[in-house]
């Protein structure tokens, strides 16, 4: 078996026995929901998740920047991502936090049909309670009004209209994984272990997820743990503006338990799983090729 790889980006740390890597940057957050829920809802799971049309599966997206509309896309990245929270009177909003600031989607006051994402201020605009759909998917009310979220085709705007249970007012909330999948499992372990420590539990990021691919492709190309990829810059470009990186490495095991196993037993590797990370991406290529992405915003 190969080692698992812990890099600091400072020095990489090479461990006698097991062959990790592991690294971590420091400069100086949002994973599946619950079934949808009637308008007396019950609380959801707090986690990252991405709103797509029912029919189409377009992905609603904003830009970071304050008052950026809200619009369908083809795609998912961090754009895409908005992690659902629950409010008093069974309420929830959907937020990302962008350099410190917590953002969210509300219905702009201005015209009472426009959507944007924008900084909290707890107005009931920036609230929404959700209704399943006996047809599938899930009605968005506004909680000012009532009113639900509206979709109008790719690359245009969804808005807030009068509720008339058409195909275009159904949507799915979705997150990276379910209770059973392999990264569900690697959450799992490394929260209790984080618990065991004192530490706060860390959530999926499928936009780290994405930026730790590129080095466990690079592993099960040359069958060796390592980093050989620049996944913080990757992480960037995707649009994850990170203050603290790091990074867990290792070719070797064939389940997720035994790479956890390993990473567990290795000092350097288990710093980074304690640390003060609030997200993680975990990526497998082929079938003993594994890298871990840690990330704080």
């Amino acid at each position: 078996m190969s080692h698992p790889s812990t890099r600091d980006l400072r020095p990489r740390a090479r461990l006698a026995g097991l062959a990790l890597a592991v690294s971590a940057i420091s400069v100086c957050s949002l994973p599946l929901l619950a079934a949808p829920a009637s308008a007396a809802q019950a609380d959801v799971v707090e986690q990252m998740i991405t709103i797509q049309d029912h029919q189409n599966h377009h992905s609603l997206a904003s830009a970071d920047g304050e008052a950026s509309r809200i619009i369908a896309r083809n795609y998912q990245n961090a754009s895409t991502s908005f992690w659902i929270s629950n409010k008093p009177g069974g309420r929830v909003d959907f937020a990302r936090n962008v350099n410190g600031t917590e953002r969210v989607l509300e219905m702009d006051l201005n015209d009472g049909r426009s959507t944007q994402f924008i900084h909290w201020w707890a107005g009931d605009n920036q609230q929404w309670t959700l209704e399943s759909a006996a047809e599938g998917g899930t009605y968005i009310h506004n909680a000012r009004d009532n009113r639900c979220l509206t979709y109008h085709g790719l690359d245009r705007e969804v808005t807030v209209e009068n509720c008339d249970g058409s195909m275009s007012q159904r949507f799915d909330l979705s997150g990276p994984g379910t209770g059973t999948s392999v990264e569900q499992r690697f959450l799992d372990r490394l929260n209790a272990v984080r618990a065991q420590n004192g530490k706060p539990a860390v959530r999926l990021n499928q936009t780290l997820a994405q930026a730790a691919k590129c080095n466990a492709d690079q592993m099960d190309q040359r069958h060796v743990s390592g980093h050989f990829c620049d996944s913080a810059n990757i992480a960037r470009g995707l649009g994850y503006t990170w203050r603290g990186f790091g990074e867990i490495a290792f070719y070797g095991p064939t389940d997720v338990d035994a790479a956890v196993d390993g990473w567990i037993r290795s000092p350097g590797h288990l710093a980074i799983m304690l640390g003060d990370y609030t997200e993680v991406g975990l990526a497998r290529t082929g079938t003993a090729s594994w890298n871990a992405d840690f990330g704080s915003r």
